[in-house]
């Protein structure tokens, strides 16, 4: 993971909310020192429909406070078809360094809780 937003690291995003998020239509939760917040976005029109969700992370005063927004994008048409798929991220405030730190961590954390057998991609 070279940077925030790439490949790995929206990898490791994925997994941390999947194994943190308490329940699907969750909107606020903690991961560690973590505060991270979810609002979803939804438009339906004739010929096409999208959903944006809009995650949110948080650190605590506990440290360096640092903020990162994560940005899931599904687009379709009248027919329901995919248009389009996209997943990004910003950094908000603080440090780049803390915040890849955070990631590879929880990512870590995550992966070491696994059953034998079971891999991930990293």
């Amino acid at each position: 993971m070279a940077r925030i937003g790439d490949h790995a690291f929206l990898f490791a995003w994925q997994m941390i909310r999947a194994a943190t998020q308490p329940d699907p239509e969750a909107t606020r939760w903690s991961v560690g020192a973590v505060e991270w917040q979810r609002h979803r976005y939804s438009l339906a029109a004739p010929d096409h429909a999208a959903v944006v969700e809009v995650h949110r992370l948080d650190s605590r005063p506990a440290g360096e406070r640092w903020s990162i927004m994560v940005v899931s994008e599904h687009w379709w048409d009248e027919k329901h078809q995919p248009l389009r798929k996209q997943l990004w991220t910003t950094h908000v405030s603080g440090s780049r360094a803390r915040i890849l730190e955070w990631i590879r961590q929880e990512g870590r954390a995550i992966e070491a809780k696994r059953p034998a057998g079971v891999e991930g991609r990293r």
